[in-house]
């Protein structure tokens, strides 16, 4: 194997670009031909291969704009693709080398291919993205199936910001005019090619990449474009799984985000498991074989369970570990004894966060030892005058006042959280004066988002996700962080009263 075969199969939809993906791994499986295949796409949503959907993209609003959404094999994050990017897919035979070490080895290769052509300043942040005089040009996303090494790159021609932060959930950045020109000027593209130009860098990128991976020959072809078993892809195609699932939680690694999905049987063992995220794991069936592995175990024996899988099988988890993997599954189960304890739906128990630093508290822990509650102003109805600030006059007519009448007679303080400067303030004030745990409320999305700030406090917190229109939804996330989002959100008031009067504190006379 000393030669890079490499092509380009032009302008083609989601879909079939990821036929083709399963196709030259197949040529490469079978011939031990290292492929490599440039190509466009059209407007497309390319999730992870082991992401959820429904915490990753903001699907009604893809269908609405009949945006397909499709799943790639590599792991990683949602990239949004559309024409007038330069999309490429590397497969090769696997070396020994760890995830962690092909993402360093093929962006560099990247970084090099673009210096060679005449591109200055050029480098990639860790783990997967490309920058050019420190604005983001371009990913690149990698998976492992069986021996076989697949590489996954897109660098920019032209920009789509507006459709690529309203088309994936949890964007980076925000969604309002001024953030939308925030976004934009973190991103660069590539200037203007002339087919030759344009020719010249892609074999510019394939002689660095042939070169990193010890291919000193390169072979251009024609690419053959046979997708004739392709499928038109719509948003039904990624359902997880048809049963019912009873609890669902998740965790926040370096590596990512793990999400679970659980459901038990009458016995307190698994029936069910579904593992998902924006990670990069290896075998490719890795979560497939823990589903596998635990189902029908009780809490005690998942541990053994997991000890014999990894010890039996190769494996590689980038940036994260099993540990981070019992911890998400720990959690599943606590929702359950949750919603045992306060007799509420696993619906309801599913929509408690557990945020615990140290890793050695438990809700019950937690809820026992607050000493205050937080609550969202977007919780408040728009018409209050208390709305954007802090404190309520409790005049019966909203569940946020019931829950501060509640909280006081716990003898809780109960804080108003008016904007995302605010919520720093708050947390830090709460550690300077010695708070052992709090209990707060904001939806998942904010959480995840924001979680630094939650870590940076490093006070143990039971949140729980409120309902409604939030501004995740709604797209209004700027407007929620200043403190001016116009919807409102609701709290589950029967589900935040036992929790509140789980802290055991004095009641206030």
């Amino acid at each position: 194997m000393n030669k890079l075969t490499w092509g380009d199969s032009g302008l083609r939809n989601g879909a079939d670009n990821i036929v083709l993906d399963s196709q030259q791994i197949i040529v490469t499986r079978t011939d031990h031909v290292p492929l490599l295949r440039f190509y466009e796409n059209t407007q497309t949503v390319a999730l992870g291969a082991y992401e959820d959907k429904n915490f990753a993209v903001r699907t009604a609003y893809c269908q609405t704009r009949s945006i397909p959404i499709i799943r790639r094999i590599t792991g990683g994050g949602t990239s949004y693709l559309y024409p007038k990017q330069i999309s490429w897919s590397l497969t090769l035979p696997a070396q020994r080398l760890s995830i962690e070490q092909w993402l360093d080895i093929i962006c560099m290769a990247v970084c090099r291919g673009l210096y060679n052509s005449g591109y200055e300043d050029i480098n990639f942040n860790s783990p997967n993205d490309i920058y050019a005089h420190g604005q983001k040009l371009g990913n690149v996303h990698v998976g492992m199936l069986d021996n076989i090494l697949i590489a996954n790159g897109t660098l920019y021609r032209s920009l789509d910001i507006n459709t690529m932060l309203r088309a994936l959930r949890v964007p980076k950045e925000k969604l309002t005019l001024a953030g939308i020109r925030t976004a934009t000027c973190h991103f660069t593209t590539l200037p203007s090619l002339s087919d030759a130009d344009l020719l010249q860098l892609k074999e510019s990128l394939a002689q660095s990449i042939a070169l990193s991976c010890n291919l000193p020959t390169l072979m251009q072809v024609s690419w053959v474009n046979n997708t004739s078993q392709t499928y038109v892809c719509n948003h039904n195609d990624l359902t997880e799984n048809a049963h019912e699932i009873t609890y669902s939680s998740f965790t926040i690694t370096p590596g990512g985000i793990l999400h679970g999905r659980i459901q038990l049987d009458a016995n307190i063992r698994i029936s069910s498991l579904h593992l998902t995220g924006n990670v990069y794991i290896r075998p490719h069936n890795l979560f497939r074989k823990i589903e596998s592995v635990l189902r029908g175990a009780a809490e005690g024996e998942i541990m053994q369970r997991m000890d014999n899988l990894f010890y039996e099988n190769q494996w590689e988890l980038y940036r994260f570990t099993p540990q981070h993997i019992m911890v998400l599954l720990r959690r599943l189960f606590e929702q359950h004894r949750i919603a045992a304890k306060l007799s509420i739906a696993p619906s309801a128990a599913s929509s408690f966060m557990i945020h615990d630093p140290d890793g050695t508290m438990d809700a019950f822990d937690i809820a026992a030892k607050a000493d205050t509650v937080l609550v969202p102003y977007c919780a408040k109805p728009t018409w209050c005058k208390w709305r954007h600030n802090d404190g309520c006059s409790q005049c019966g007519k909203c569940d946020v006042g019931q829950v501060y009448q509640i909280a006081r007679q716990q003898g809780l303080q109960v804080t108003t959280v008016t904007n995302f400067e605010h919520l720093e303030i708050t947390l830090k004030a709460l550690k300077e004066r010695g708070t052992k745990s709090y209990l707060g409320m904001c939806c998942n999305n904010f959480y995840i988002k924001r979680e630094y700030a939650f870590r940076s406090a490093n006070m143990p917190a039971l949140l729980l996700d409120i309902a409604g229109a939030n501004c995740y939804d709604l797209m209004q996330e700027q407007s929620a962080y200043s403190g001016e989002f116009s919807a409102e959100s609701s709290i589950d008031l029967g589900v935040a009263e036992k929790v509140i009067k789980l802290a055991r504190r004095e009641p206030v006379q």
